[in-house]
């Protein structure tokens, strides 16, 4: 569950642009490769940390919990760009 902080807009906001940069930046600067390359697993753990990022401002997160979900998201889609399930 998510503890919900005040509404802090210039925090919830510089995480929310921070992440949004974040993801346009892994978009066009690092290109995506075949699946099962180490690019790929860059790749995905880049979006899924500026995705991280981005939605713990959206939830207004506690740091702990952003740190926590920036890093599982990261994991998660560098791990789901190396399996391939079809």
């Amino acid at each position: 569950m998510i503890e919900r902080q005040e509404r802090n807009i210039r925090r919830d906001g510089a995480l929310f642009l921070l992440g949004f940069a974040g993801i346009i930046l892994v978009e066009v600067v690092a290109s995506s490769a075949p699946v099962g390359s180490e690019e790929t697993v860059v790749h995905g753990l880049l979006f899924g940390c500026s995705t991280g990022i981005m939605l713990s401002g959206v939830f207004r997160a506690t740091s702990k919990q952003a740190l926590y979900s920036t890093l599982a998201l990261g994991v998660g889609f560098a791990l789901g760009a190396v399996i391939d399930l079809f």
